[in-house]
């Protein structure tokens, strides 16, 4: 099964360029709103507000460095079960893939929007999205169908979910994505780690990662 299939049925462009992306070394530490400026941008927003790669969700798999999406929409892109081509109402955007050798592939997303009401609906609609996903990704013979999408818990207040998916034809075969979204002010930081093994794999846990989320969006956007 092909990753830039799987994306785009589920969340729309993000992924349909995955292979085409751009290697680029992550930033380690939380800058300073002050020095948020400083590094290179993408899309409007700063690379160093990604979070570096040893703060990915555990998995037990070293990560590799991130591959930033030149081609990420953030106007029309949202996470896991948006309606790919609605307007997000977002200013900005940044997506960034760390991969493990084998089974893992952690999506970062950023979208900043020109308020804190903006990004609120643009959560209300995300949130609003999952309700349909299901009924929406169907087994078929193209694409990716959706099963089940469950919450798994909390990281630092922020809920956790997975969605159980497979792709077309192959839809026997099934992954997960764990999903956390965080809003800190105009700006949503979204981690989707696609986990492609079979069955019904334990939660990863996502503390430390939502919580440097906090840090870094609390850093570039306070």
């Amino acid at each position: 099964m092909h990753l830039p299939a799987v994306r785009a049925a589920l969340s729309g462009a993000t992924a349909v360029c995955a292979l085409l992306l751009a290697a680029l070394p992550a930033t380690a530490s939380v800058a300073p709103a002050s020095t948020a400026q400083a590094g290179a941008t993408q899309a409007g927003v700063d690379r160093g507000v990604l979070l570096a790669k040893a703060d990915q969700p555990p998995v037990g798999e070293p990560y590799g460095d991130p591959w930033v999406n030149p081609y990420f929409e953030p106007e029309v892109t949202g996470p896991t079960c948006w309606e790919y081509g609605r307007d997000t109402g977002a200013s900005a955007g940044l997506s960034a893939r760390f991969s493990t050798p084998t089974w893992f592939h952690s999506y970062n997303d950023v979208w900043v929007f020109p308020s804190a009401d903006d990004a609120a609906a643009f959560e209300r609609q995300w949130r609003a999205d999952l309700a349909t996903c299901v009924d929406r990704n169907p087994p078929g013979e193209t694409g990716s169908a959706v099963y089940d999408i469950t919450s798994v818990g909390e990281a630092d207040g922020v809920e956790v979910l997975r969605v159980t998916a497979a792709t077309n034809p192959y839809s026997t075969m099934t992954y997960h994505f764990w999903v956390a979204v965080v809003r800190h002010g105009r700006a949503v930081y979204a981690v989707q780690l696609l986990d492609y093994r079979h069955g019904d794999p334990q939660p990863v846990p996502f503390d430390d990662t939502v919580a440097k989320i906090k840090a870094k969006l609390a850093a570039y956007y306070p």
